[in-house]
């Protein structure tokens, strides 16, 4: 029995192996009986709706639903808590739809740009649901019963700490749970006895148990025996510069993987060459399908390579559904068939940047990913470390856009002129943008455990 389950294509055979056709008539279904349950349910989605014009009985198909303008985004969030809270002396937000007391879980966002906000709290169905969606995504990634996991995302704050990794126990994944906050040095101990194959955490912190292995055992970290790396929170994998080096320390693979709000379940497939994430749960929420233009907020036709903000808008969700919901995300969709021959009906997705890093360089738009992509592809003459030196309040830059960057450790001071040119010569190429390159020494801008830092703010 156990030989079978570790053999299966996907985690849920009965909804993954759907036809595109198949899914789509499940999510319409689910998606008008979301629409009405929210309608009857929040005084918040009520206004919204009428505000809106339109009705849950108004919705016959997909195409209708699209026409629906965006409903909530982040701030709107938080003034929805605001009111809950001082109305009704709960924090989850006006478009709670069912007693707070059933809310079983409540974790918050990290609230690094504001108000923390109550996302990822769910009912026992919603926590349900979210093992499911989630164990999909990580069988994708390769993982499967009898795996044992260092998990080094923080645990003492934000959600990933509490509740990514319980999907584990949902699979039969043992859990070696040090937190990000735990001394590198006391990882590598722990990590000697337990033997784990499997790593999840940020890119920045599996650079940093790379750097702090060497130099503690002077041997590579390769010997730990971790095969499989489950990185996120941050670009890297769909960078080859990056991706080859990590793979290569560790003699493993690494995959990504994004769910978002308790929403959009998706992970990397298994193909050699980077092919974005595949979308794992259509019958659980809406994501690639509802673009909009990062402008002018209307609905874009999905095609292959179509690129715009995701709306968010949940099915099957109890506690805190959200309905055409603005992440602030742009992503591009592929509709094509992957090399990796997944089988599902979903589509893929690339992450490209979040609009509120958004820079415009003499009118011409750039996302920090953009900068860091041109600047790893320079390893191993950099290190790939870099930041965006901000003189001015974003988003409008004075050219040249600064970039200090970390020069490589084989490359000599008198190298450096010849290098920083070809560096900016590269970003005018591809993206018409006049930068001027300030390097520093390897390891100058340090090295984090959890997210690293894309901008230094020198005008505050």
């Amino acid at each position: 029995m156990k030989d079978r389950i570790s053999k299966k294509e996907v985690w849920n055979e009965k909804m993954e192996l759907l036809s595109r056709d198949e899914a789509e008539k499940i999510r319409l279904r689910r998606l008008r009986k979301q629409l009405k349950y929210c309608y009857k349910n929040s005084e918040f989605y009520r206004h919204k709706f009428d505000e809106v014009g339109f009705h849950p009985e108004d919705i016959k198909t997909w195409e209708e639903f699209r026409k629906i303008p965006p409903l909530m985004d982040k701030e709107e969030e938080r003034q929805s808590q605001k009111e809950s809270l001082d109305r009704f002396g709960h924090p989850f937000g006006m478009h709670l739809c069912c007693r707070p007391e059933k809310i079983i879980i409540a974790k918050t966002t990290g609230g690094t740009t504001g108000m923390p906000t109550f996302s990822y709290s769910f009912t026992q169905h919603d926590f349900d649901r979210w093992n499911e969606g989630t164990a999909r995504v990580f069988w994708l990634a390769g993982m499967r019963p009898g795996d044992r996991v260092l998990f080094c995302f923080p645990l003492s704050g934000g959600w990933a700490g509490s509740i990514v990794k319980t999907p584990l126990h949902y699979m039969g994944i043992l859990c070696l749970d040090l937190g990000a906050e735990t001394p590198v040095e006391k990882i590598v101990e722990y990590t000697g006895l337990l033997r784990p194959n499997v790593l999840m955490s940020t890119p920045s912190f599996a650079e940093a148990l790379i750097e702090t292995y060497e130099k503690m055992t002077q041997r590579p970290v390769s010997e730990f025996g971790i095969k499989k790396l489950l990185l996120t929170g941050e670009p890297g994998v769909g960078i080859p510069s990056i991706r080859k080096r990590m793979e290569e320390a560790f003699d493993g693979k690494w995959n990504d993987y994004l769910m978002i709000n308790g929403e959009g379940f998706s992970g990397s497939c298994p193909a050699e060459e980077y092919q974005g994430l595949h979308e794992v749960a259509l019958d659980l929420s809406i994501w690639a399908e509802d673009l909009i233009d990062i402008d002018t907020k209307k609905p874009i036709d999905i095609k292959n390579g179509s690129i715009g903000e995701g709306l968010i808008t949940s099915l099957e969700r109890e506690g805190l559904p959200l309905i055409k919901y603005r992440l602030g995300d742009v992503i591009q969709i592929f509709t094509d068939c992957c090399k990796c021959g997944y089988p599902g009906p979903g589509y893929r997705i690339k992450h490209l940047g979040r609009l509120s890093d958004r820079l415009f360089v003499e009118g011409v738009s750039v996302f920090p990913i953009a900068v860091r992509d041109v600047i790893t592809s320079f390893i191993p003459r950099v290190t790939g470390a870099m930041r965006i030196v901000l003189t001015e309040p974003p988003p409008n830059i004075t050219p040249p856009l600064k970039v200090k960057v970390e020069w490589g450790r084989e490359v000599e001071e008198s190298q450096l002129p010849r290098l920083a040119k070809e560096i900016e010569d590269r970003m005018f190429g591809l993206y018409r943008i006049r930068t001027e390159i300030e390097f520093v020494h390897p390891e100058a801008l340090g090295r984090v455990t959890k997210k690293t830092p894309m901008f230094e703010e020198r005008y505050r």
